[in-house]
Order: C-alpha cells, then sequence, then structure tokens
C-alpha cells in the first residue's frame, strides 16, 4: 500500500455504551475527515458481540471509504471482512510470518528498533511507534521525542504513525519528522 493511500490520523476507537452509540460515534467522527480506524475491543469478551460491532463498523468504513483495522486475534480477525489486522508488541515476536494475506493490511505497535525490524520481516504495512511524548497510560515509559523517532523510522520502509500523547494538533510535527500521521484516541467523542 501506497502511503499517499493512508489518511494522516490514525484513530483508536474508544468507550462507548451500546451499539447505536458505537454506530453515531464512528460515523460522527469519519464525517469530519477521512481516518485510518483501529476498532480496540477492550471489555468485550462474547465472540458474537464483537462481530456484531465489527459489522457496524465495516457499514460505516466502507460509507466514508476509510480503512478498517481490527486489535484483535487472527481468528476472529478472519471472519470478518475488514481490511487489516493490527497486533501489538506483545505478539509481535510469536509470528514467523505474516498472519494475513497480502491483500489485507497488518498494522504493528512497536516501541524499538528490533520491533520494527521484525514487524518488516513480517510484511507490515503500518507501523505505530510509541511513546513519541510521555503518555498517561504507560506512565513507566519515557517519550522518545520527535528527533529519536525521525531517526528511527529512517530504518524503515513502510509507513509510520506516531503514537503516544498524540493530539490532532501533533499532525504537522509527526509529518515533519517524517510520520505518515499521527495516532490519537482523542477524536472518538
Amino acid at each position: 500500500m501506497k502511503n499517499n493511500t493512508l489518511a494522516e490520523f490514525y484513530m483508536m476507537t474508544g468507550k462507548f455504551s451500546d451499539h447505536n452509540d458505537f454506530k453515531n460515534k464512528l460515523t460522527r467522527t469519519l464525517s469530519e475527515g477521512n481516518k485510518v480506524v483501529q476498532f480496540k475491543s477492550k471489555g468485550i469478551t462474547e465472540s458474537d458481540e464483537y462481530l456484531e460491532l465489527v459489522g457496524i463498523a465495516e457499514s460505516v468504513c466502507r460509507q466514508f471509504n476509510a480503512v478498517l483495522l481490527l486489535a484483535t486475534s487472527v481468528d476472529l480477525f478472519q471472519q470478518t471482512n475488514a481490511d487489516g489486522l493490527h497486533l501489538n508488541s506483545r505478539v509481535l515476536f510469536e509470528y514467523e510470518k505474516r498472519p494475513v494475506s497480502n491483500e489485507q493490511l497488518l498494522s504493528i505497535s512497536c516501541h524499538t528498533l528490533e520491533e520494527m525490524k521484525q514487524a518488516e520481516k513480517l510484511g507490515a504495512d503500518i507501523l505505530l511507534l510509541s511513546p513519541v511524548k510521555a503518555t498517561s497510560s504507560h506512565p513507566e515509559l519515557e517519550g522518545i521525542g520527535w528527533q529519536k523517532f525521525s531517526q528511527m523510522i529512517q530504518h524503515v520502509k513502510c509507513p509510520v504513525y506516531a503514537l503516544g500523547g498524540m493530539k490532532v494538533t501533533d499532525r504537522n510535527d509527526a509529518i515533519q519528522a517524517g510520520a505518515q500521521g499521527v495516532a490519537v484516541s482523542s477524536l472518538w467523542k
């Protein structure tokens, strides 16, 4: 996938009260501009409910021509029509080869150059590199800053989004540092 076909904002979904609230928030967010959407399913333990929500997300993302990535298991992902799978760095080294077909996108979160190289070996199409700034979700990690971010992404060929403490207003700094854009959850409202 070419860099110019990806949006500058990579959005992670957040909290919602029910299926209707989920659909409304996703629709509202995508109506404000194109984004890559990562559906995070924290707290959803029932696979039937998860698949229902994915169906809603697929429909809304198609309507807005947005890319839909699922942060889930390969098994659940394969039961969907989503555009791609997102893996976190904790499972990155469990795979020896690309866990999805080449027609599907593979997005991977990384924190180190070693993880970035492993992601590339797996054929990742998108990387998220974090934390660029200090973040409340991982207070034990110090942000790497824009200079180190820029240096690290020079070692990979695929598009990289800046993650960790990012706000919409960090978009210009990210682009200037060589990123595809920023990964943010604050767009979800």
